[in-house]
C-alpha cells in the first residue's frame, strides 16, 4: 500500500481572524489575497473610558501589556520611560515619538522576570490598562516596596460583534484555519462554540495560538489541531499562516 504524502493546497485557504477589528483588517491586508480568504468576527471588544489621572503623581516608569493601553492613554508624554510587552504595543509606542522604550517578548510572567532585578523599594509604577485590574501584577510590585498605579483607560470585553460570519465560516467548510491571539480571545472563542453548537464544525479546523496557556486551553476543550507561533507576536502568526496553509497537516 502506498504511502500517503501531504499534498500541497492550490485552492484558497478560509482563514477567520477573531482579533478587534481594526487589527484584523490590517492582518488581512498583510496576506496574499490569491491564497486566502479571510472572515473578520472579532470576540473581543474594546472601548475607551474616562478616568481620573493627578498629574502630580510621580512616576519612574509606565508599563503597557497592550495597544489598547497606549491608544486610550492620552496623557503619555514623548520623555516618559516605558516598559512594553510585544513587538506590536513596542512599534506603535515608537510611531508615538516615545523615545526610551523597552520591549519585553512573551506575557506578564516575562514581564515580572525582566523587571525583577531592576525594582528598588519605593519606585513608583504607572499602568494604563483595562478597568479589570491586574490583581496579580499589583501584588507584584507591592511586594517589592513598589507603588503601583493602575489606570482604567478602556473596557475590554468578550463580545461575537460578527456572529453570523463567525457562524458561516464553521458551518460552510470543514478545513480552514482560525487564529487566536489571547487568552481572552480563546475564553470569548469558546463561549461561542458552545452557544451556537458548533463543536462538530470546530473540531477538523487548525487552530493557530501565541502561547502554550491558550493550547493549554482549547485542548482542555476537547480541541486538537492546535499550533503556536514560533514568537507572541504578529509577524510569527502571519509566517505560521504561510506555512499551515502549504500543507495539510
Amino acid at each position: 500500500m502506498p504511502r500517503l504524502r501531504n499534498k500541497l493546497i492550490t485552492e484558497k485557504t478560509n482563514l477567520l481572524l477573531t482579533r478587534p477589528e481594526v487589527d484584523s483588517e490590517k492582518l488581512s491586508k498583510l496576506l496574499d489575497k490569491k491564497k486566502f480568504n479571510t472572515f473578520i468576527a472579532p470576540l473581543i471588544e474594546i472601548k475607551k473610558k474616562s478616568y481620573q489621572f493627578k498629574r502630580e503623581i510621580k512616576y519612574d516608569f509606565l508599563i503597557f501589556t497592550s495597544k489598547n493601553g497606549i491608544l486610550n492613554f492620552k496623557d503619555l508624554k514623548k520623555k516618559d520611560r516605558v516598559v512594553v510587552i510585544g513587538d506590536g504595543t513596542y512599534q506603535l509606542a515608537k510611531e508615538m515619538g516615545i523615545k526610551r522604550v523597552i520591549n519585553v517578548k512573551g506575557n506578564s510572567s516575562d514581564l515580572k522576570s525582566k523587571l525583577r532585578p531592576l525594582l528598588k523599594h519605593g519606585l513608583s509604577i504607572l499602568h494604563p490598562t483595562s478597568t479589570q485590574l491586574n490583581l496579580d501584577l499589583k501584588e507584584f510590585f507591592l511586594d517589592h516596596g513598589c507603588n503601583y498605579y493602575p489606570i482604567g483607560c478602556y473596557n475590554s470585553s468578550m463580545k461575537n460583534s460578527h456572529a453570523e460570519v463567525f457562524k458561516n465560516f464553521f458551518r460552510a467548510d470543514k478545513s480552514g484555519l482560525v487564529t487566536i491571539f489571547s487568552k481572552k480571545t480563546s475564553d470569548s472563542f469558546k463561549n461561542e462554540i458552545k452557544r451556537l453548537n458548533l463543536m462538530e464544525n470546530c473540531k477538523a479546523k487548525r487552530i493557530l495560538v501565541l502561547s502554550n496557556i491558550i493550547k493549554s486551553e482549547l485542548a482542555k476543550f476537547g480541541l486538537k489541531n492546535i499550533f503556536i507561533t514560533k514568537e507572541p507576536n504578529e509577524k510569527s502568526m502571519i509566517d505560521l499562516i504561510i506555512k499551515i496553509s502549504q500543507k495539510r497537516y
